[in-house]
């Protein structure tokens, strides 16, 4: 298995580096199966058939024919995704050990089918020192995003 920081879900928020871990498994870890999944590549146009106001497709039938025509590709998805707060000064090292914790504590869960998606038995960050500050200066603020894009164009990483 191997967590990854998603560069997608990292953000400044409220004065603290937001960083999203994604949770991967491997063929041989519990439950590879439901994660690894057919998913069909839609072609830059889209669907070409008639939609709505919305652009939600008209008929179904004809949509669920199309989607079922394309080609498909395997995707490994992530079994659990999770948000810590660091500070901009917080190591990628220090980032990943965070996430290896989280990917131990995550996997004893989805083995057990506790079901992470339920709120009470979603990991806590509560051993984790983040306060939000109570002021963020522009100072701060500028600080914070060239960390951000830092995490955003670094590829984090590690299996275990």
């Amino acid at each position: 298995m191997y967590v990854k920081v998603e560069p997608s879900g990292c953000c400044e928020d409220k004065g603290l580096v937001r960083v999203r871990l994604d949770m991967f498994l491997d063929p041989e870890d519990y439950g590879y199966e439901k994660r690894y999944v057919q998913l069909p590549v839609i072609p830059a146009e889209g669907y070409r058939g008639e939609v709505d106001k919305i652009g939600m497709p008209a008929d179904t039938k004809d949509y669920r024919a199309w989607k079922d025509s394309l080609p498909k590709v395997w995707q490994n998805n992530p079994f659990h995704s999770h948000f810590i707060y660091v500070e901009f000064d917080t190591t990628d090292k220090e980032i990943m050990d965070i996430g290896e914790a989280f990917l131990h504590e995550c996997y004893i869960k989805w083995a057990l089918d506790l079901g992470l998606a339920s709120f009470e038995h979603q990991p806590r960050n509560n051993d984790l020192p983040f306060v939000f500050p109570e002021t963020v200066t522009l100072e701060r603020r500028a600080t914070l995003d060239v960390r951000v894009q830092s995490l955003k164009t670094t590829t984090l990483e590690r299996k275990v």
